[in-house]
């Protein structure tokens, strides 16, 4: 059942994003570029958003790597009436193609290393091309949906890479057994058969109860109070809180898994992080 409703919550969010179109007035655009990648064996879309003074500086900037969710792509983000105005910061916006990944190295499916492919391929891609600060202070990981979950486990599992992580409306359940769910399915077969190592080292309630606090990057979290998933959220948050981790937490009245949350709420996050980013000595 939960995977059939994040099918549909998948294909909600293509049907709101696609009412918005691009700002037509802004003077910059999202470029689409294909990266090559040796985990998946092939190239892949992103879509790079760099600062309205990249071309005139030779400074170098932090990085968001922003994460769609299930039934979109790379080019999501950049339909959102906000995303070009995002240029105004002193960051570089990072979007990739994933499909229905999870993010995950697929344990059923050895082809499909989506993690491999972020956190080695297109990280190192990112900054071997771009003027980036390659340093975990300088690079953020977040995302809507599947790719909240997605930030939240890359960024705990690869504390060492991110800073900082921003999950909007997780589902941080999916990875953890339930009588409700179809373990047979494609997408509960890539997380491993439940209660292996497999599985246990894809699912970020785990990997936040091993963590040890000084790796811990910053946190930001946020739901709509009407989401299925709330739930999940706020279980997630009572762990962080029993380990006292530090974290913000927003919880969006009266909202569902939608951009009505979304949009605010990763715009906030940019701003939170290029307020940092401005004051960090990097």
């Amino acid at each position: 059942m939960r995977t059939a409703i994040a099918a549909v919550c998948g294909l909600l969010s293509i049907q709101l994003c696609a009412a918005n179109q691009p700002n037509s007035s802004a003077s910059v655009a999202a470029a689409i570029v294909e990266v090559p990648s040796a985990a998946l064996g092939r190239t892949v879309p992103i879509a790079v958003l760099l600062p309205a003074t990249y071309p005139r500086s030779e400074k170098r900037y932090p990085v968001l790597y922003l994460l769609h969710g299930g039934g979109q792509d790379h080019t999501i983000f950049t339909t959102r009436p906000w995303f070009v105005d995002q240029a105004a910061h002193e960051l570089i916006i990072v979007t990739p193609s994933a499909g229905e990944s999870w993010y995950i190295n697929s344990v059923s499916d050895p082809k499909a290393r989506y993690e491999d492919f972020v956190v080695k391929d297109l990280v190192a891609y990112v900054d071997q091309h771009y003027r980036t600060v390659a340093t975990r202070q300088g690079r953020a990981v977040a995302g809507v949906s599947m790719g909240g979950w997605g930030a939240m486990l890359l960024g705990l599992k690869h504390h060492q890479v991110f800073g900082a992580v921003g999950a909007m409306s997780a589902p941080f359940l999916i990875s953890r057994q339930s009588p409700d769910m179809d373990m047979k399915s494609r997408e509960q077969q890539g997380f491993g058969t439940p209660g292996t190592p497999e599985r246990l080292e894809r699912d970020p309630a785990t990997v936040v109860d091993a963590i040890s606090l000084e790796s811990v990057p910053r946190l930001y979290l946020a739901c709509g109070n009407q989401d299925l998933f709330v739930i999940d959220s706020r279980r997630f948050v009572e762990r962080l809180t029993k380990r006292k981790i530090p974290y913000e937490y927003r919880e969006v009245s009266p909202f569902g898994h939608s951009w009505d949350v979304w949009d605010d709420q990763i715009v906030n996050f940019i701003q939170i992080m290029s307020r940092v980013w401005r004051t960090d000595k990097r």
